[in-house]
């Protein structure tokens, strides 16, 4: 195959026509002399202890979110993956073509790679994973999985074709580079792939084989295919132990662990300031693409379903605030239009200036009554008072700042702590009136949009229960198909216009992301840009401990 700049492939990410040949880039990373470096002679393969808690069974039908996700591809592997720049590189695929009018895609499949029981990755295991994902009724923590697909024929002994049924944006980042490609030997006869568990099952082409797993208590043990198609993977043992639930930080400095960082709710910079000071560890800091989130459920009517009262909500929570109590400042304000300013589709909308004494008048006005300071009611004579679900694993530290900012304008909350699946399992059936919900992949690619607010969209944990706006979703749909960068950055725009104005659901905060590791174990981490997987922002990207190396698929010597 011919070899390509980064260039190059990224105007075939972009959807350029025509053949791509996608190289095996060497290393760009800077030198060091840890075990984790990029440079100098060889090394001896380092293990990985983590933090644990449990996401799920580790198959492609059984994770929970994100870090189930991760978890995941460590056994399996999709055509493209992504490396420290961000951009696709290639995995299974050494190459792929894209039909001018974007409706085909080609991929080549490396030659001699096999599943982890010795048998041929094939094209007809390809075609078979396309159609047994379409086939199956999976969870909408599932979020990896085709779309739009018209159909899937392998056309050679090492070539496989994708027919869309139109042009779609997202296509190349995820799905090609994050649908993990299963074995048909293996799950052609499993019927309800949701609820097989049998670890027998795990037969995956990835960089490593899980050893053990334990429900409840969230440990994970990974050891290296030695046998893996790009070589045997720098780090040999990935170990995922139990922590307490929120805190990495504290098992890190007590050297049980050897990387970790605040999970979802952030940290200050005072907690981190131990690591800063001691010369053993170093930080990596991401984006901050991560949000603790107010939901409404509009589905409910009254005043759930007035934009009003919703509207008044935002006035009274002080966002800037929340950043500087919760995280000492380690963060940015939620934005009402949804992404944060990090993300390059992110566009100026309506930001609600705290201001109380506005959210009273707007309610005033609106007809919600009351009286001696007390709970308002509604022009239908019921009080505002409602049900918040919150997590229990803690309960976020913004439930006591959000409670009482709405009781100053009148709004009783009455907060409901759930265990993280009863939560998200209520959110996506919709069984609530208001949430707090976490969650990330905001600096991904700006679809997230369409996949949080359209009504045409199945739901998950993420989604705006009971919103339905038809303009809103005209737009989302055309975005999806629009390959001008331009025209499409002008539609993603009026979706987070649209969304401001009508508030269904808010982030309250972005907390920054940072992760502590242990120098002398492993140095190389970095926040992919964007996310990987179609957009899971993490540290934890198989890349790096396959390589030892920040870019490409060149591993790392070792002893």
């Amino acid at each position: 195959m011919e070899p390509m700049d980064r260039r190059t492939f990224l105007r075939a990410s972009l959807f350029a026509a025509g053949t791509v040949a996608l190289a095996s880039c060497g290393s760009s990373s800077k030198t060091t002399s840890t075990p984790g470096g990029s440079a100098g002679g060889p090394v001896a393969r380092p293990t990985l202890r983590l933090a644990g808690g449990d996401f799920g069974f580790p198959s492609p039908f059984a994770y929970s979110r994100g870090p189930g996700y991760w978890r995941m591809t460590y056994l399996y592997d999709s055509l493209l993956w992504k490396d420290s720049t961000g951009q696709l590189i290639p995995w299974l695929a050494s190459r792929y073509d894209r039909s001018s009018d974007g409706l085909t895609y080609s991929f080549e499949l490396r030659d001699n790679v096999a599943w982890n029981d010795g048998k041929p990755l094939t094209p007809d295991d390809v075609v078979f994973t396309f159609e047994y994902f379409a086939a199956q009724k999976l969870s909408p923590q599932i979020f990896v999985r085709p779309q739009d697909v018209a159909g899937v024929r392998a056309t050679g002994p090492r070539t496989v074709e994708i027919r869309l049924t139109r042009p779609v944006a997202t296509f190349a980042n995820s799905v090609a580079g994050a649908l993990p490609i299963v074995p048909r030997h293996v799950w052609s006869s499993v019927g309800d792939a949701s609820k097989a568990q049998d670890p027998k099952l795990l037969v995956g082409t990835g960089p490593y084989r899980l050893e053990s797993y334990s429900r409840g208590e969230g440990s994970y043990l990974y050891t290296a295919n030695d046998t893996y198609f790009l070589g045997a993977p720098f780090v040999k043992r990935i170990e995922m132990r139990p922590v307490q639930q929120g805190d990495e930080l504290t098992p890190l400095r007590a050297g049980e662990i050897d990387a970790g960082g605040p999970r979802g709710t952030g940290a200050t910079r005072d907690a981190l300031a131990p690591f800063k000071a001691d010369p053993a560890f170093g930080i990596v800091e991401g984006p901050g693409d991560f949000t603790i989130a107010l939901y409404w459920n509009l589905a409910m009517g009254g005043a759930l379903g007035d934009v009003r009262f919703r509207q008044a909500c935002v006035r009274a929570i002080n966002r800037p605030d929340l950043v500087a109590r919760l995280v000492g400042g380690n963060g940015k304000p939620g934005n009402p239009g949804f992404l944060p300013t990090t993300n390059p589709a992110h566009a100026p909308v309506e930001q609600y200036a705290f201001d109380v004494a506005a959210a009273n008048r707007q309610l005033d006005d609106a007809g919600y009554t009351r009286s001696g300071g007390g709970t308002r009611q509604g022009p239908d004579g019921k009080p505002l008072r409602f049900s918040l679900v919150v997590a229990n694993n803690p309960v976020p530290p913004a439930t006591d700042i959000v409670v009482n900012a709405l009781k100053a304008i009148g709004v009783e909350l009455i907060p409901q702590p759930l265990d993280q699946p009863t939560r998200d399992a209520r959110t996506v059936k919709g069984d609530y009136e208001m949430a707090l919900s976490e969650f990330g992949g905001l600096g991904g690619d700006a679809d997230y949009l369409r996949q949080v607010y359209s009504s045409k969209v199945p739901k998950r944990f993420q989604s705006a229960s009971g919103f339905a706006n038809p303009e809103f979703d005209d737009l989302a749909d055309r975005q999806l198909v629009t390959l001008d960068d331009g025209e499409r950055r002008k539609l993603l725009a009026g979706m987070q216009e649209i969304v401001a104005d009508q508030v269904p659901l808010l982030p309250l905060y972005y907390p920054a992301s940072f992760l502590a590791y242990r120098k002398a174990v492993f140095d190389q981490w970095y926040y992919t840009p964007g996310g990987f997987g179609g957009g899971v922002p993490t540290v934890y990207n198989k890349q790096v401990f396959v390589t030892g190396e920040k870019t490409g698929t060149k591993i790392r010597p070792t002893r």
